[in-house]
């Protein structure tokens, strides 16, 4: 009797990459794991940017004060002030455990000097969207590529809202309520901070810049010439073999025998994925994998497929398929002795990479 063994379908386009588990560094008493702030909080709180409470609790939805946030602002961007400096404010003494955090930023300009500080007060929404696009010097264009309904040209923060907005550093949904006069809690100046360090990490490595014809942040292009569909199939998708029996080699599995016949088979599937704009196991001229192993009067007591779309090198597609609960399982069948593997590509260039795997 001939067994069948069914995949999953890997339907991506994107490598898919694995979920990062978070370190229980500085684990706060009210953060779980699960709450959307957690990556952040426990990402600045271990950078030293942002503290709990003596209880060892984060107070979420504590909204930031004022104080608060200049010292969070600045030790994220290490601002420091000169010596010389020396703000206005009757309601900051040097005794204030952030006045150094305040005199920095206000001697760069991220604070309005004058007589009132109010570091007690809680920081706005629109308050937070300057000192973060100012503190990080973030070019504010005024494209207005997305906006939000609650927040007009002339709402003196509008600039520097739509800003950060197209940078993803708030991810407000488009045409919905910013609520630019709303406080800013300790979750989301997390987030915003975190946010605001990983554009800052892109933009320093010159992975995106700012173009000033089209008067927006751009990522950096990096154009590496594909080698031709020919020297494709000998190398890369060759390749593909190798990488799956590394994998079934750190198993102790026995490695796969590249068989020539299948990869006939799984090219011609590949090429019919491509030609035909399709992406299925289920082929609309050969029929399901079975029957199209049996059209070629390919000789089989199981089989198994991975098919996949749009990587664009061994390494990503044998990743992806290890990724990917199905596709890991046959490639790591026990049963399977010998593999065939197919690579084409459609008009556009899009990839579509093919395994077949049996047992004879």
């Amino acid at each position: 009797m001939k067994l069948k063994i069914s995949t999953a379908l890997l339907a991506t386009a994107l490598l898919l990459t694995p979920a990062i588990q978070p370190a229980q560094a500085a684990s706060f008493t009210d953060v779980p794991i699960s709450h959307w702030a957690y990556e952040p909080i426990d990402a600045i709180s271990e950078l030293g940017i942002i503290n709990g409470y003596p209880d060892g609790t984060y107070k979420l939805n504590q909204p930031v004060t004022r104080a608060q946030a200049a010292k969070i602002v600045a030790l994220a961007t290490k601002t420091k002030p000169t010596q010389d400096f020396t703000p206005d404010f009757k309601d900051v003494t040097p005794a204030h455990g952030a006045y150094d955090h305040i005199r920095a930023l206000t001697e760069h300009g991220i604070f309005n000097n004058g007589e009132a500080f109010n570091p007690n007060a809680s920081l706005t929404r629109g308050q937070m969207a300057k000192i973060i696009t100012l503190a990080y010097d973030i070019t504010v264009d005024d494209n207005d590529l997305i906006s939000f309904r609650d927040v007009k040209k002339i709402n003196g923060y509008h600039s520097y809202i739509t800003t950060i907005a197209e940078l993803g550093i708030t991810t407000t949904e488009q045409g919905g309520e910013f609520k630019p006069n709303d406080p800013v809690s300790r979750a989301h100046m997390a987030a915003f901070i975190q946010r605001a360090i990983e554009f800052d990490a892109k933009r320093k490595s010159g992975e995106i810049y700012y173009d000033k014809a089209q008067q927006k942040y751009v990522d950096k292009v990096y154009s590496i010439p594909e080698p031709p569909p020919s020297q494709m199939d000998d190398s890369q998708a060759a390749q593909t073999i190798n990488l799956v029996n590394t994998e079934r080699k750190k198993k102790n599995l026995a490695a796969l025998k590249q068989d020539k016949e299948l990869s006939a088979i799984a090219k011609a599937k590949a090429e019919d994925m491509a030609e035909k704009n399709y992406f299925a196991h289920n082929s609309p001229t050969y029929g399901s994998v079975g029957n199209m192993l049996d059209h070629f009067k390919y000789d089989w007591s199981a089989y198994g497929e991975n098919i996949a779309k749009g990587y664009t090198s061994a390494e990503t597609v044998v990743q992806g398929w290890m990724e990917s609960p199905g596709h890991r399982a046959n490639i790591l069948q026990s049963r399977f002795t010998n593999i065939g593997t197919g690579y084409a590509t459609d008009q556009n260039g899009t990839p579509y990479w093919v395994h077949l795997f049996s047992a004879k």
